[in-house]
């Protein structure tokens, strides 16, 4: 009886830890993209460019989807491979201004073994969704301190403090009691 309760607390155990350097990855994740956001917004100019949270309703739809299902963008999201995260133009998908959720996950497809999924926009930004001038002046939900634009997550993903970019440490942020 007594190994029966040991066994399951550390089933426990290492589940708990294992959500728990999940949520930690997932929060490296954002704020080296929401870094790579920022310093493009301060280069270009971009007065409208928004902070991106993770999106675990996002990232449940990435999990279901085929191999085949990852080559198309939804009505509301676009799907791109981990490794262009963060790269190209200020219009590619992943640096698109508008954009505000964001997740990945491992896939079972051999040429992407992990896949990243955004939204709300399912495609490269137009001239007309940039805005130009110091970065954060152009918000329409609220600007942050850092100069990315606040607002427009769906909350599902984890809480996570509001400190600026520049001002956060390699470190994950602190989660909101």
């Amino acid at each position: 009886m007594n190994t029966s309760i040991g066994i399951a607390l550390l089933f426990l155990l290492a589940s708990a830890q294992s959500v728990f350097g999940d949520e930690l990855e997932n929060r490296e994740k954002v704020l080296n993209l929401n870094r790579k956001r920022l310093e493009l917004a301060k280069r270009d100019q971009i007065a409208n460019m928004h902070e991106v949270t993770w999106d675990a309703t996002l990232g449940s739809k990435l999990e279901h989807m085929t191999c085949d299902e990852l080559a198309s963008p939804g009505s509301d999201y676009v799907v791109f491979g981990f490794f262009e995260l963060g790269k190209g133009d200020r219009k590619s998908p992943p640096l698109h201004p508008l954009q505000t959720k964001f997740a990945c996950e491992a896939t079972k497809c051999d040429d992407e073994p992990i896949m990243c999924i955004m939204g709300p926009k399912n495609s490269r930004a137009k001239e007309s969704d940039i805005k130009y001038g110091s970065p954060g002046t152009g918000c329409t939900g609220g600007n942050g301190l850092s100069g990315l634009c606040m607002g427009g997550g769906s909350g599902a993903g984890a809480a996570m403090e509001k400190v600026p970019v520049e001002k956060q440490s390699e470190k994950a942020p602190v989660e909101k009691q």
